[in-house]
């Protein structure tokens, strides 16, 4: 398990609308046995109630390693590094552009 990755006010609205929703599934399912969607309401709610208590999401955790991985199919990159450049390669290029764009002489 990684370590708390969601704030405590986002904890406690898991932590508040999972047991709204479990008891809630839990009445739907007293009413109507034989439908299986109550018991899988339950089962959600009940594992938003576990994320808020632990704090931690392991789909947050997903997506953020997704953000930050270097990846060509990666939405959030850098859309002219098609190559899957590293950024210090990027950066390091346009310094090598602008230290020979200043070492011309200056003629006024």
């Amino acid at each position: 398990m990684g370590k708390q990755n969601i704030g405590t006010i986002n904890a406690l609205v898991r932590i508040t609308l999972g047991l709204f929703f479990i008891s809630y599934g839990t009445i739907k399912a007293t009413k109507r046995p034989w439908h299986q969607r109550y018991y899988l309401l339950i089962l959600a709610a009940a594992m938003k109630v576990a994320e808020g208590i632990v704090r931690y999401c392991p789909v947050t955790d997903m997506a953020k390693k997704q953000i930050n991985a270097n990846l060509p199919f990666n939405l959030f990159s850098d859309p002219t590094n098609i190559e899957g450049d590293s950024t210090e390669d990027n950066q390091s290029s346009e310094e090598n552009q602008t230290s020979q764009s200043t070492d011309r002489p200056v003629t006024d």
